[in-house]
């Protein structure tokens, strides 16, 4: 493959954290999916979640959110879901949507460098199975990069280098 994406920093694809939907920890879950439901408009299907000071501690995304709704949902058949799925919005879940998001959230387990290459962070984010990772420059985070904006860049690459 060609150096320059290679060379291609991630930096380049990096959403500020004040651009991307952010709550804290303490946050309802119901205030989370209020969120989502707006910033999916606009393209956004996780909600980064931070701490009193501003430090990000994890993200909640749509997968959470519908497993978070009614736990015992995961458990079912195929064939049960259609069934029970008014039972399971009208019990417990009312309960689940007041609980704090950090309940229900996914931690960053890694991080990449706002000077790695497009190419490592792709590898990171496909062995980790996640859709987003942190972004840091000297031990700060700036912001965070998606898998769909990398696939963008990758695959964009690749077709226009076959011209």
């Amino acid at each position: 493959m060609d150096k320059g994406l290679k060379m291609t920093e991630i930096k380049k694809l990096l959403i500020p954290l004040t651009d991307y939907p952010h709550m804290p920890y303490w946050a309802t879950l119901e205030e989370a999916i209020v969120l989502l439901n707006f910033a999916h408009e606009s393209g956004y299907h996780t909600v980064l979640v931070f701490d009193e000071f501003y430090k990000l501690l994890g993200m909640l995304d749509w997968r959470e959110i519908l497993g978070a709704i009614d736990p015992k949902f995961k458990e079912l058949s195929p064939d049960e879901v259609s069934s029970k799925w008014s039972d399971i919005i009208n019990s417990e879940s009312s309960n689940q949507f007041k609980k704090p998001i950090k309940d229900f959230m996914s931690p960053f387990d890694i991080t990449v460098d706002a000077s790695d290459d497009i190419l490592k962070v792709s590898y990171l984010l496909l062995q980790h199975n996640i859709d987003i990772i942190p972004v840091k420059e000297s031990e700060k985070v700036l912001g965070v990069v998606r898998m769909h904006d990398i696939f963008h860049e990758i695959t964009g690459f690749i077709l226009q280098s076959k011209k």
